[in-house]
């Protein structure tokens, strides 16, 4: 992992910095502090990468603050803010990462293991739901880049 040199928080603090966050106010507090233990929030000072391209997916992550770019070949195709998801597709099926992950400011995210990730997904609504709902944008997306192509 590239966060060798990165503070990790305790559980308790990773619960009150959870709370805050939009994508896990519908959490529950048992649901809550199971994604808490399932992580650790790091920060990662900008212009670090969080993974890069072509690589095994080992872990994903929740953008707690800041913003991170992910980009393919140089290119930023997207800037991923508070509370979305980012690396979660390596982590889904298994393939090597499609793009870099950089910190485009300060950022601090909660860094979950690819086998604590899967079973969140099977036992955490919140979770679930909010990779559904990522993939489900970056499909209607790119389908509305491919229409707009000129033929």
């Amino acid at each position: 992992m590239v966060f060798d040199k990165q503070k990790v928080s305790r559980t308790d603090v990773k619960l009150e910095r959870l709370r805050d966050v939009p994508l896990f106010l519908g959490a529950g507090a048992r649901e809550l502090r199971t994604i808490a233990s399932a992580g650790d929030l790091v920060t990662v000072e900008a212009g670090r990468p969080l993974c890069h391209a072509d690589r095994q997916a080992r872990e994903c992550f929740v953008v707690i603050d800041g913003m991170v770019d992910v980009r393919i070949g140089g290119t930023t195709v997207a800037t991923l803010r508070r509370g979305q998801l980012v690396g979660e597709l390596g982590v889904i099926d298994g393939l090597p990462r499609s793009a870099d992950v950089v910190a485009a400011t300060d950022v601090t995210v909660l860094v979950i293991g690819a086998p604590e990730m899967r079973s969140l997904l099977t036992t955490s609504p919140t979770i679930r739901d909010a990779a559904l709902r990522q993939l489900a944008d970056r499909v209607r997306r790119s389908d509305e880049e491919r229409v707009a192509l000129p033929a």
